[in-house]
């Protein structure tokens, strides 16, 4: 276990009953999920429509972990305002999504949270290198946003790594998140790679006994090392 890189869970209830958000949440509490992710699609920059403001502000009442927000949206300036002071700790949003990346963290940045840059499959890792210094989180797309059930990308591990190297280079301290297709069978190479938190949804509730799909995740991590 001590040569296993420190890492997260975070819990996407994306893929859970969207009719008993509150079961999906109490599901990612007792899996034993460090924080919860809520993906915020607007039926544009994803295909997919999830869910809004009012939904984060009551996840934040109700659960016992942090709340992080990822914008799945095509305007994520406009969404800023709408989501301050919800109770999130943190805001991540695309950077195909904006023409003034930049302006969006310090947006984020007044608004009291903490601010990621998420980037897709197709966007190269360089991408984010100038505004490591600014941001907390550096999200890593393992799939196509916005649907969940998908396998992870093969070319995600050496994503990883190539973002990790970036940021031991810089006097960047931010966290490498991986979203999207992580399973027991990937979840020890993803950590092994760099990655320090992991996005786990369909993982977590199509598993045939949900509640034990992240001890599942972590035992394959610790027998891996």
């Amino acid at each position: 276990m001590s040569n296993v890189r420190k890492y997260q869970f975070a819990g996407s209830i994306l893929a859970g009953d969207l009719l008993h958000l509150s079961e999906a949440i109490r599901i990612c509490e007792v899996a034993g999920a460090d924080l919860l992710q809520l993906d915020i699609c607007d039926g544009h920059f994803v295909p997919t429509i999830s869910f809004g403001e009012e939904v984060v502000r009551r996840t934040c009442q109700v659960s016992k972990l942090p709340v992080e927000v990822h914008l799945m949206v095509s305007r994520p300036d406009d969404w800023i305002p709408r989501m301050a002071g919800m109770g999130q700790f943190r805001m991540i949003f695309h950077l195909e999504a904006s023409h003034r990346a930049a302006g969006v963290v310090q947006a984020i940045t007044r608004s009291g949270m903490e601010a990621g840059l998420a980037i897709n499959p197709e966007t190269p890792t360089s991408a984010v290198e100038p505004l490591l210094p600014y941001v907390h989180n550096i999200c890593l797309m393992g799939i196509a946003p916005g649907f969940a059930g998908q396998k992870l990308m093969d070319t995600t591990y050496r994503r990883v790594a190539d973002v990790r190297a970036l940021i031991e280079k810089s006097p960047s301290s931010a966290t490498i998140t991986v979203d999207g297709g992580v399973k027991a069978d990937n979840a020890a190479q993803l950590i092994e790679a760099g990655a320090d938190i992991l996005v786990v949804s369909s993982g977590i509730f199509q598993h045939p006994r949900p509640e034990a799909s992240l001890k599942e995740i972590r035992t394959a991590i610790t027998g891996a090392s």
